[in-house]
Protein backbone atom coordinates (compact mmCIF):
# COMPACT_ATOMS: atom_id res chain seq x y z
CA UNK A 1 0.00 0.00 0.00
CA UNK A 2 1.24 3.72 -0.76
CA UNK A 3 0.21 6.30 1.48
CA UNK A 4 0.78 9.19 -0.94
CA UNK A 5 1.80 12.66 -0.24
CA UNK A 6 4.82 11.75 2.77
CA UNK A 7 7.20 11.40 -0.23
CA UNK A 8 7.52 14.17 -2.11
CA UNK A 9 10.87 17.07 -1.81
CA UNK A 10 9.53 20.58 0.20
CA UNK A 11 11.48 23.34 0.67
CA UNK A 12 12.81 24.27 4.45
CA UNK A 13 12.44 26.43 6.98
CA UNK A 14 14.73 27.51 9.70
CA UNK A 15 11.71 26.86 12.95
CA UNK A 16 8.46 24.86 12.56
CA UNK A 17 6.62 22.32 14.86
CA UNK A 18 4.11 19.99 13.74
CA UNK A 19 1.47 19.73 16.71
CA UNK A 20 -0.51 17.00 14.83
CA UNK A 21 1.27 13.91 13.96
CA UNK A 22 -0.21 10.06 14.85
CA UNK A 23 2.44 7.54 16.43
CA UNK A 24 2.14 4.09 17.38
CA UNK A 25 5.50 3.52 19.24
CA UNK A 26 7.45 0.50 17.48
CA UNK A 27 7.13 -1.58 20.75
CA UNK A 28 3.72 -1.78 21.45
CA UNK A 29 2.50 -4.35 19.06
CA UNK A 30 5.04 -6.83 21.01
CA UNK A 31 4.31 -5.59 24.45
CA UNK A 32 0.37 -5.90 23.83
CA UNK A 33 0.87 -9.27 21.97
CA UNK A 34 2.73 -10.03 25.38
CA UNK A 35 0.18 -8.42 28.08
CA UNK A 36 -2.75 -7.58 25.83
CA UNK A 37 -4.79 -10.17 27.09
CA UNK A 38 -4.56 -9.25 30.65
CA UNK A 39 -5.76 -5.87 29.67
CA UNK A 40 -8.30 -7.05 27.32
CA UNK A 41 -6.42 -5.82 24.25
CA UNK A 42 -5.71 -8.09 20.89
CA UNK A 43 -3.16 -7.70 18.50
CA UNK A 44 -4.33 -9.41 15.35
CA UNK A 45 -1.52 -10.02 12.61
CA UNK A 46 -2.86 -11.08 8.76
CA UNK A 47 -1.09 -11.00 5.20
CA UNK A 48 1.48 -8.44 6.69
CA UNK A 49 -0.87 -6.05 8.47
CA UNK A 50 -1.52 -5.47 12.08
CA UNK A 51 -4.48 -5.04 13.85
CA UNK A 52 -5.61 -4.10 17.50
CA UNK A 53 -9.26 -5.34 18.55
CA UNK A 54 -10.46 -4.01 22.24
CA UNK A 55 -12.58 -5.79 23.99
CA UNK A 56 -15.85 -4.54 23.86
CA UNK A 57 -14.53 -1.99 21.38
CA UNK A 58 -13.63 -1.80 18.01
CA UNK A 59 -11.25 -3.39 15.66
CA UNK A 60 -8.63 -0.71 13.88
CA UNK A 61 -7.86 -0.77 10.62
CA UNK A 62 -4.60 -2.34 9.59
CA UNK A 63 -2.06 -0.30 10.82
CA UNK A 64 -0.02 2.31 8.72
CA UNK A 65 3.43 1.41 8.94
CA UNK A 66 4.34 4.99 9.01
CA UNK A 67 3.18 5.09 12.10
CA UNK A 68 5.65 2.76 13.70
CA UNK A 69 8.84 3.70 11.09
CA UNK A 70 10.64 6.51 13.18
CA UNK A 71 12.98 6.68 10.13
CA UNK A 72 10.78 7.38 7.85
CA UNK A 73 9.33 9.92 10.16
CA UNK A 74 12.31 11.70 10.44
CA UNK A 75 12.79 11.76 6.85
CA UNK A 76 9.56 13.31 6.03
CA UNK A 77 9.99 16.14 8.64
CA UNK A 78 13.24 16.73 6.95
CA UNK A 79 11.03 16.81 3.56
CA UNK A 80 8.78 19.19 5.12
CA UNK A 81 10.96 21.47 6.61
CA UNK A 82 9.34 20.16 10.12
CA UNK A 83 12.26 21.18 13.28
CA UNK A 84 10.16 18.99 15.84
CA UNK A 85 6.85 17.14 15.69
CA UNK A 86 4.39 16.69 18.10
CA UNK A 87 3.98 13.02 18.15
CA UNK A 88 -0.15 11.88 19.72
CA UNK A 89 -1.07 8.02 19.39
CA UNK A 90 -3.13 7.12 16.69
CA UNK A 91 -6.46 8.17 18.12
CA UNK A 92 -7.77 4.35 17.24
CA UNK A 93 -5.58 3.26 20.22
CA UNK A 94 -7.70 5.53 22.93
CA UNK A 95 -9.24 2.22 24.23
CA UNK A 96 -12.14 3.78 26.54
CA UNK A 97 -14.24 0.76 26.12
CA UNK A 98 -11.67 -0.78 29.43
CA UNK A 99 -12.57 -1.56 32.60
CA UNK A 100 -10.85 1.54 34.95
CA UNK A 101 -8.04 -1.14 35.99
CA UNK A 102 -6.92 -2.44 32.83
CA UNK A 103 -7.43 1.39 31.32
CA UNK A 104 -5.20 2.59 33.52
CA UNK A 105 -2.49 0.25 33.10
CA UNK A 106 -2.93 0.25 29.32
CA UNK A 107 -2.27 3.80 29.25
CA UNK A 108 0.55 4.03 31.73
CA UNK A 109 2.06 1.12 29.21
CA UNK A 110 1.54 3.41 25.72
CA UNK A 111 2.45 6.67 27.34
CA UNK A 112 5.64 4.83 28.20
CA UNK A 113 6.50 3.50 25.22
CA UNK A 114 5.85 7.05 23.46
CA UNK A 115 8.41 8.41 25.89
CA UNK A 116 11.17 6.35 25.06
CA UNK A 117 10.05 6.69 20.79
CA UNK A 118 10.93 10.73 22.10
CA UNK A 119 14.34 9.51 24.11
CA UNK A 120 15.22 7.85 20.97
CA UNK A 121 15.54 11.38 18.65
CA UNK A 122 18.00 13.58 20.18
CA UNK A 123 14.79 16.28 20.54
CA UNK A 124 12.88 16.23 17.50
CA UNK A 125 10.15 15.10 18.83
CA UNK A 126 7.77 15.93 21.44
CA UNK A 127 4.83 13.47 22.86
CA UNK A 128 1.24 13.94 23.96
CA UNK A 129 0.00 11.31 25.93
CA UNK A 130 -3.32 9.31 26.31
CA UNK A 131 -5.39 8.67 29.26
CA UNK A 132 -7.89 6.69 30.43
CA UNK A 133 -10.78 9.09 29.85
CA UNK A 134 -13.99 7.28 31.13
CA UNK A 135 -12.58 7.71 34.46
CA UNK A 136 -12.38 11.44 35.21
CA UNK A 137 -9.69 10.81 38.64
CA UNK A 138 -7.65 8.07 36.56
CA UNK A 139 -7.88 10.12 33.55
CA UNK A 140 -6.19 13.07 35.83
CA UNK A 141 -3.42 10.78 37.72
CA UNK A 142 -2.41 9.33 34.44
CA UNK A 143 -2.18 12.59 32.68
CA UNK A 144 0.09 13.74 36.01
CA UNK A 145 2.88 11.12 35.67
CA UNK A 146 2.70 11.68 31.76
CA UNK A 147 3.76 14.94 32.30
CA UNK A 148 5.54 14.98 35.82
CA UNK A 149 7.55 11.87 35.29
CA UNK A 150 7.88 11.12 31.24
CA UNK A 151 8.01 14.72 30.37
CA UNK A 152 5.17 14.59 28.26
CA UNK A 153 3.78 17.70 26.88
CA UNK A 154 0.07 17.48 27.07
CA UNK A 155 -2.43 14.48 26.12
CA UNK A 156 -4.74 13.65 23.03
CA UNK A 157 -8.26 13.01 23.84
CA UNK A 158 -11.28 11.26 21.78
CA UNK A 159 -14.08 13.65 21.11
CA UNK A 160 -16.40 11.32 23.13
CA UNK A 161 -15.74 8.71 25.67
CA UNK A 162 -17.35 5.25 24.92
CA UNK A 163 -20.57 6.37 26.01
CA UNK A 164 -20.03 9.70 27.73
CA UNK A 165 -19.47 12.77 26.64
CA UNK A 166 -16.74 15.84 27.23
CA UNK A 167 -19.03 17.77 29.26
CA UNK A 168 -20.23 14.93 31.80
CA UNK A 169 -19.37 16.19 34.69
CA UNK A 170 -17.37 12.71 36.48
CA UNK A 171 -14.48 14.45 33.73
CA UNK A 172 -14.16 17.70 35.63
CA UNK A 173 -10.54 16.02 37.68
CA UNK A 174 -9.26 15.52 34.57
CA UNK A 175 -10.06 18.94 32.96
CA UNK A 176 -8.74 20.46 36.96
CA UNK A 177 -5.46 17.92 36.03
CA UNK A 178 -5.11 19.61 32.59
CA UNK A 179 -5.42 23.09 33.81
CA UNK A 180 -3.19 22.52 36.73
CA UNK A 181 -0.22 21.34 34.98
CA UNK A 182 -0.81 24.07 31.87
CA UNK A 183 -0.18 21.72 29.48
CA UNK A 184 -1.40 20.77 26.16
CA UNK A 185 -4.89 19.25 25.43
CA UNK A 186 -5.38 17.91 21.66
CA UNK A 187 -8.87 17.30 20.66
CA UNK A 188 -9.30 14.68 17.79
CA UNK A 189 -12.36 12.85 16.41
CA UNK A 190 -12.65 9.56 16.96
CA UNK A 191 -13.64 6.82 14.67
CA UNK A 192 -17.79 6.01 14.65
CA UNK A 193 -20.88 5.24 12.99
CA UNK A 194 -20.40 7.83 10.55
CA UNK A 195 -17.57 5.75 9.94
CA UNK A 196 -20.38 3.74 7.81
CA UNK A 197 -20.70 6.39 5.64
CA UNK A 198 -19.37 5.82 1.32
CA UNK A 199 -16.95 7.72 -0.54
CA UNK A 200 -14.76 8.21 2.58
CA UNK A 201 -17.19 10.84 4.28
CA UNK A 202 -17.23 9.62 7.67
CA UNK A 203 -13.21 11.05 7.17
CA UNK A 204 -13.97 13.54 5.22
CA UNK A 205 -17.32 14.67 7.04
CA UNK A 206 -17.89 13.00 9.95
CA UNK A 207 -14.24 13.86 11.88
CA UNK A 208 -14.31 17.60 11.41
CA UNK A 209 -18.41 16.84 12.68
CA UNK A 210 -17.36 14.91 15.79
CA UNK A 211 -14.95 17.82 16.71
CA UNK A 212 -18.03 21.05 16.27
CA UNK A 213 -20.09 18.62 18.18
CA UNK A 214 -17.61 17.86 21.15
CA UNK A 215 -16.40 21.52 21.76
CA UNK A 216 -19.50 22.88 21.54
CA UNK A 217 -20.68 20.54 24.04
CA UNK A 218 -17.82 22.25 26.43
CA UNK A 219 -18.60 25.20 25.72
CA UNK A 220 -22.42 24.80 25.81
CA UNK A 221 -22.12 22.79 29.02
CA UNK A 222 -19.79 24.63 30.86
CA UNK A 223 -16.57 23.08 30.65
CA UNK A 224 -14.42 25.95 29.35
CA UNK A 225 -16.06 28.51 31.81
CA UNK A 226 -15.02 26.37 34.93
CA UNK A 227 -11.55 25.67 33.40
CA UNK A 228 -10.76 28.65 31.49
CA UNK A 229 -6.69 28.07 31.25
CA UNK A 230 -7.24 24.84 30.05
CA UNK A 231 -4.95 24.64 26.77
CA UNK A 232 -7.37 22.91 23.99
CA UNK A 233 -6.21 22.36 21.04
CA UNK A 234 -8.55 21.48 18.36
CA UNK A 235 -7.91 19.13 15.21
CA UNK A 236 -8.26 20.35 11.42
CA UNK A 237 -8.83 23.43 11.90
CA UNK A 238 -11.52 23.09 14.97
CA UNK A 239 -13.88 21.12 12.17
CA UNK A 240 -16.71 23.63 11.80
CA UNK A 241 -17.13 25.33 15.01
CA UNK A 242 -15.05 28.15 13.06
CA UNK A 243 -17.63 28.72 10.00
CA UNK A 244 -20.73 28.60 12.21
CA UNK A 245 -19.41 30.92 14.83
CA UNK A 246 -22.20 32.85 14.04
CA UNK A 247 -24.68 30.47 14.42
CA UNK A 248 -23.35 29.46 17.82
CA UNK A 249 -23.35 33.08 18.69
CA UNK A 250 -27.05 33.11 17.69
CA UNK A 251 -27.75 30.57 19.84
CA UNK A 252 -26.38 32.00 22.62
CA UNK A 253 -28.49 35.10 22.79
CA UNK A 254 -31.85 33.73 21.43
CA UNK A 255 -32.02 30.24 23.37
CA UNK A 256 -29.42 31.06 26.56
CA UNK A 257 -29.93 28.45 29.25
CA UNK A 258 -33.67 27.61 28.07
CA UNK A 259 -31.99 24.39 26.78
CA UNK A 260 -30.36 23.66 30.06
CA UNK A 261 -26.87 25.42 28.66
CA UNK A 262 -24.61 27.06 31.52
CA UNK A 263 -23.04 29.03 29.01
CA UNK A 264 -22.56 32.91 30.27
CA UNK A 265 -20.16 34.46 27.83
CA UNK A 266 -19.99 34.61 24.03
CA UNK A 267 -19.28 32.00 22.20
CA UNK A 268 -17.23 33.66 19.71
CA UNK A 269 -15.17 35.20 22.63
CA UNK A 270 -14.60 31.86 23.35
CA UNK A 271 -13.98 30.32 20.55
CA UNK A 272 -10.63 32.93 20.51
CA UNK A 273 -9.08 31.77 23.59
CA UNK A 274 -8.90 28.41 21.87
CA UNK A 275 -6.00 27.17 19.56
CA UNK A 276 -6.67 25.03 16.15
CA UNK A 277 -4.23 23.25 13.47
CA UNK A 278 -3.68 24.57 10.31
CA UNK A 279 -5.03 21.01 8.83
CA UNK A 280 -7.78 23.16 6.65
CA UNK A 281 -6.07 22.01 3.08
CA UNK A 282 -6.60 25.39 2.12
CA UNK A 283 -4.70 28.74 2.82
CA UNK A 284 -7.84 30.74 2.01
CA UNK A 285 -9.73 28.92 5.10
CA UNK A 286 -6.74 29.38 6.78
CA UNK A 287 -6.92 32.70 6.43
CA UNK A 288 -10.37 33.00 7.49
CA UNK A 289 -9.81 31.48 10.54
CA UNK A 290 -6.53 33.21 11.39
CA UNK A 291 -9.04 36.18 10.78
CA UNK A 292 -11.68 34.98 13.36
CA UNK A 293 -9.57 34.16 16.30
CA UNK A 294 -5.83 35.34 15.42
CA UNK A 295 -2.86 34.19 14.39
CA UNK A 296 -1.66 33.75 17.76
CA UNK A 297 -3.97 30.91 17.98
CA UNK A 298 -3.16 29.19 15.25
CA UNK A 299 -0.71 26.30 14.94
CA UNK A 300 1.25 24.25 12.22
CA UNK A 301 -0.42 20.95 11.51
CA UNK A 302 0.40 17.83 9.23
CA UNK A 303 -1.96 14.69 10.39
CA UNK A 304 1.06 12.42 9.42
CA UNK A 305 1.08 10.47 8.36
CA UNK A 306 -2.84 9.85 6.70
CA UNK A 307 -4.12 10.48 3.32
CA UNK A 308 -6.13 13.39 4.69
CA UNK A 309 -3.36 15.21 6.20
CA UNK A 310 -1.32 17.96 4.67
CA UNK A 311 2.18 16.55 3.43
CA UNK A 312 3.52 20.10 3.33
CA UNK A 313 2.18 22.48 5.73
CA UNK A 314 4.78 25.13 5.46
CA UNK A 315 3.99 25.27 1.92
CA UNK A 316 0.01 25.57 3.10
CA UNK A 317 1.07 28.37 5.59
CA UNK A 318 3.31 29.95 3.03
CA UNK A 319 0.64 30.77 0.68
CA UNK A 320 -2.02 32.08 3.07
CA UNK A 321 -3.10 35.33 1.36
CA UNK A 322 -1.60 38.91 3.33
CA UNK A 323 0.26 36.66 5.91
CA UNK A 324 2.70 38.70 7.94
CA UNK A 325 5.96 37.53 8.76
CA UNK A 326 5.71 37.32 12.12
CA UNK A 327 1.90 35.80 11.91
CA UNK A 328 4.08 33.50 9.91
CA UNK A 329 6.89 32.43 12.75
CA UNK A 330 3.87 32.34 15.24
CA UNK A 331 2.19 30.16 13.37
CA UNK A 332 5.00 27.91 12.62
CA UNK A 333 6.58 27.72 16.19
CA UNK A 334 5.92 30.67 18.09
CA UNK A 335 2.48 29.94 19.62
CA UNK A 336 3.59 26.17 20.37
CA UNK A 337 6.91 27.66 22.42
CA UNK A 338 5.06 29.62 24.49
CA UNK A 339 2.74 27.25 25.52
CA UNK A 340 5.19 24.99 26.04
CA UNK A 341 6.90 27.22 28.24
CA UNK A 342 4.04 26.90 30.98
CA UNK A 343 4.60 22.77 31.29
CA UNK A 344 6.62 21.69 34.59
CA UNK A 345 9.62 20.32 34.16
CA UNK A 346 9.84 16.54 34.57
CA UNK A 347 10.75 15.58 38.19
CA UNK A 348 14.53 13.46 38.29
CA UNK A 349 14.43 10.89 40.50
CA UNK A 350 16.62 10.45 43.70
Amino acid sequence: MRYLGFSEPFVEVVVATDVHAHCVPVNLPAALSAVGSKLGVEVLRSAGSLRIRVLGGATTPPLNPLLMDLPARLSAMDRMGVSRQVISPFIDLTAYELGDSAGMRYARLVNELMAATVDETAGRLLALGTVPLPSGKLAATELQYAVEQLGMVGVEIGTHVHRTQLDDPALDPFWAAAEALACVVLVHPLSGASMDEPYFLGNVIGNPAATTMAVARLMFGGVIERFPSVRLCLAHGGGFLPYQAGRLERAFHAIGRSRGARLTRSPMEILGQLYYDTVLHSPAMIRSLIDLVGADHVMLGSDYPFDMGDPDPIGTLAQVPGLEATQYDSVCSGNLERLLAGIPTPRTSS
